[in-house]
């Protein structure tokens, strides 16, 4: 039987009230209007078309204008994710304990059995492993570590975050026992070509999530570059190289590109060219020193998931925008 247009407007009203102000689901308003629930679902959508309904997002805490940047980022440079840490009232050497706390409960939210995580190394990663909360319920993780290792900075070394991800889970580690950075290229490919070396290699094109570092843009003359082991002479080829930073020991540019230096076929590493097809890789970095760094990486579409501060999420998007 049809119904009159007044009846039916009467009837939209009836249940928007009971929908937004009584707080009925929609089987019982469709129950007491004696109507089925696809008949419901058209009225509130006559209704939200008719502007009998309209929404107002309530922002009480402010945080609205965060929203909108993680947004715009994530369009911009087709990320699957994002996570902004306000760390606005910190210095640059605090923020990597902010991104770090953040960091481990985005990941704790998403580490479950029978995954295989890849990671590389660093003091951010370092923290977020501190930082993360044991839990032995978790089965049969496999960690995998992506670059090989220096002399330097032990507590950062990748076949030491592996194990500690190891004891706060349960697990196995697959190490690539290997330096960071060979004497010659022939060497580094020899050892790339190692049985057990080349099984961890192969292996990080099936990992579930993929854990690293952005790494900040070298500067000319300095004489030393984060943790790495480079003499001046190395840094300088870089910045003449236009390095803006790194992933894994491999240095890209402000378009993503990987440099062509000396080095370059000398680090014992996956190739950051595969980082695109892996499931997820999340990257991790803030501060205004790995503002340029972080352009370079997302340009080079290294990253899938990008955890990062809100002021350098603005630079970023400011200098990629003009």
């Amino acid at each position: 039987m049809s119904i009159s247009k007044d009846q039916r407007y009467y009837l939209k009203l009836k249940a928007l009230y009971y929908y937004y102000e009584k707080g009925y689901t929609q089987t019982k308003i469709a129950k007491s209007l004696n109507i089925s629930r696809v008949t419901l679902g058209r009225l509130l959508e006559e209704a939200k078309a008719e502007g009998m309904i309209k929404f107002e997002i309530v922002d009480v805490r402010g945080s609205m204008k965060t929203l909108e940047l993680e947004e715009k980022l994530k369009a911009r440079f087709g990320l699957t994710d994002i996570k902004l840490v306000n760390c606005h009232d910190a210095q640059d050497d605090q923020i990597p304990n902010r991104l770090a706390y953040e960091a481990a409960d985005y990941l704790e939210q998403r580490i479950h059995s029978h995954m295989k995580i890849g990671l590389t190394w660093g003091r951010t990663l370092s923290k977020i492993i501190d930082t993360l909360p044991s839990n032995k319920s978790i089965q049969d993780l496999s960690v995998y570590t992506l670059v090989g290792s220096t002399s330097q900075s032990v507590d950062f070394q990748p076949n030491v975050l592996a194990q500690r991800i190891i004891d706060k889970y349960n697990g196995t580690a697959s190490i690539l026992t290997a330096p960071f950075m060979c004497q010659s290229e022939e060497l580094c490919q020899a050892i790339k070509k190692e049985p057990a070396i080349q099984s961890i290699l192969e292996a990080s094109h099936d990992l579930d999530m993929t854990l690293v570092g952005i790494g900040e843009e070298p500067i000319r003359n300095a004489d030393h570059l984060s943790d790495y082991p480079f003499e001046p002479s190395t840094i300088n080829e870089l910045v003449d190289a236009h390095a803006v930073g790194d992933i894994c020991g491999n240095f890209f540019d402000i378009n993503g590109q990987l440099c062509d230096t000396p080095i370059k076929n000398r680090i014992v590493s996956i190739d950051i060219h595969d980082l695109p097809s892996h499931k997820q890789v999340i990257g991790i970095g803030g501060g205004q020193q790995k503002v340029r760094s972080i352009i370079g990486a997302l340009n080079g579409g290294y990253l899938h998931t990008l955890i990062t501060d809100v002021q350098t999420a603005e630079k970023v998007l400011e200098l990629t925008e003009r």
